[in-house]
């Protein structure tokens, strides 16, 4: 059994960030009761107090270490730290940024996102967080025309450079897609988070359009809570989802994380 003692943060660390942005939550407030707003955002922090109960889950500790993540959220923004940068608490990173994002798009969330890494600072007694990776995160996520998560080029440079330990991990592969995709400027290619399959309620099943539909309801369903500009991040959302299916770039097994 590996050790389970989890060692402090650094107040100055190599660290990943991903900065989630609700999409529409202004009009959305302006549109919708205090009541509806308040809801949505507990339904965030539940999903977040999931992520962070498995930061001590004895049962994980074995492979993932001495990995953890530090969520903050304010408003319509979600801003997620990885503890360091070595290669589990990367992987570990990835799985639960995947995990909240493609919570809240299933609980009805429009949220977008990028990914960036560097030197951040993160003071959490003192509620100081800083360094140039939140920036380029929020920069990105900014750029993006659907419901999605891109790495950035500093992610894109970790990967090449610790590339071949990377490959031996458990599900690095299979949190990633490769794909051309809609940003404000036109398709452009990135690393993207593979988050599709976490909408699927019906796991057990092994009907591929079953898995398929649902998955596309659930995106369908955005459609009554927009008019006009804003939908376009639900056609681009749908576009992307169908094209990646019929080219088997990721794909709906119940057997893969993918």
């Amino acid at each position: 059994m590996a050790e389970t003692k989890k060692t402090n943060w650094k107040t100055t660390d190599k660290r990943f960030v991903a900065f989630l942005d609700i999409l529409g939550f202004k009009d959305s407030v302006m549109r919708n009761s205090h009541e509806d707003i308040y809801s949505k955002l507990t339904s965030i922090n539940k999903i977040k107090k999931t992520i962070e109960n498995s930061n001590n889950n004895v049962s994980l500790a074995e492979y993932y270490f001495d990995s953890e993540v530090y969520i903050v959220n304010f408003s319509d923004s979600i801003v997620i730290f990885s503890k360091n940068d070595d290669l589990h608490n990367f992987e570990y990173f990835l799985v639960t940024v995947r995990y909240l994002f493609g919570k809240c798009i299933g609980n009805g969330i429009p949220i977008k996102g990028g990914i960036a890494y560097g030197d951040v600072s993160v003071n959490k007694s003192e509620q100081i967080y800083f360094g140039q990776p939140i920036i380029d995160a929020y920069l990105l996520e900014e750029d993006l025309n659907h419901f999605g998560i891109v790495l950035h080029n500093s992610v894109d440079k970790y990967i090449l450079e610790n590339n071949k330990d990377l490959l031996s991990l458990k599900y690095f592969e299979k949190c990633l897609f490769n794909y051309k995709v809609p940003l404000k400027y036109g398709k452009i290619h990135h690393s993207n988070i593979n988050w599709f399959k976490l909408l699927i309620d019906t796991t057990d099943s092994d009907d591929f359009d079953l898995k398929k539909n649902e998955i596309l309801n659930k995106l369908n369903a955005f459609y009554v809570t927009c008019s006009g500009s804003p939908r376009k991040y639900v056609d681009n959302s749908i576009d992307l989802f169908e094209e990646l299916i019929n080219k088997s770039i990721i794909n709906l097994d119940k057997k893969s994380i993918t």
